[in-house]
């Protein structure tokens, strides 16, 4: 399984890579993304993030993607819809986010 999430995440990492290197020709980045679990250290950024995307504030367990040290997009651990900043191309992360869910789920 941590096989098919790195190999998946290196694909969007790779897509991501590809797409900000076509638009922005003239900089170059690499992004570093994690998936974890929140923290309550989090919960500030969790509010800004559900603002952003015009949300309900988020409640309970959270898995979250932060791409370079910001917190782009985040999963409740116990189902429901992804919150993720609109202003940032977020859809391969919600992806591994709910595949991490997924797999985080007693059976």
């Amino acid at each position: 399984m941590k096989a098919l999430i790195e190999a998946e995440l290196f694909r969007q990492m790779e897509r991501d890579r590809r797409r900000k290197a076509g638009a922005r020709a003239d900089r170059r980045s690499v992004d570093t993304v994690v998936i974890r679990e929140a923290s309550a250290e989090d919960t500030g950024r969790l509010h800004r993030l559900a603002m952003l995307d015009s949300a309900p504030n988020p409640h309970g367990p959270m898995l979250v993607a932060e791409r370079d040290g910001l917190l782009v997009a985040a999963v409740p651990m116990g189902g429901g819809p992804a919150i993720a900043d609109p202003f940032e191309p977020t859809a391969g992360l919600v992806g591994l986010l709910e595949l991490r869910r997924s797999q985080l789920r007693p059976a």
